[in-house]
C-alpha cells in the first residue's frame, strides 16, 4: 500500500506547509490590492490590506 505524502511527512510538517502556503496567498492578495476571504462562528467576510475586516452580510 503506498503511503500518502500527509504519511510520510507527517501531520505536523503537512500543517506547517498549509499555513504557509495560506500565508503566502493571503499575502499575494494584499499585494494586488484584493481582500482575503476568512470566516468565524459561520459567517464570512474580506480581509482588506489595510486590515479592516468587512462581514459580507453587513456589506451595503
Amino acid at each position: 500500500m503506498t503511503k500518502s505524502l500527509i504519511d510520510e511527512i507527517g501531520r505536523e510538517r503537512a500543517a506547517e506547509l498549509v499555513t504557509k502556503a495560506v500565508e503566502k496567498a493571503v499575502a499575494d492578495l494584499h499585494a494586488a490590492g484584493l481582500p482575503a476571504i476568512g470566516g468565524e462562528n459561520g459567517r464570512v467576510y474580506k480581509v482588506y490590506p489595510d486590515g479592516t475586516k468587512v462581514y459580507v452580510d453587513e456589506e451595503e
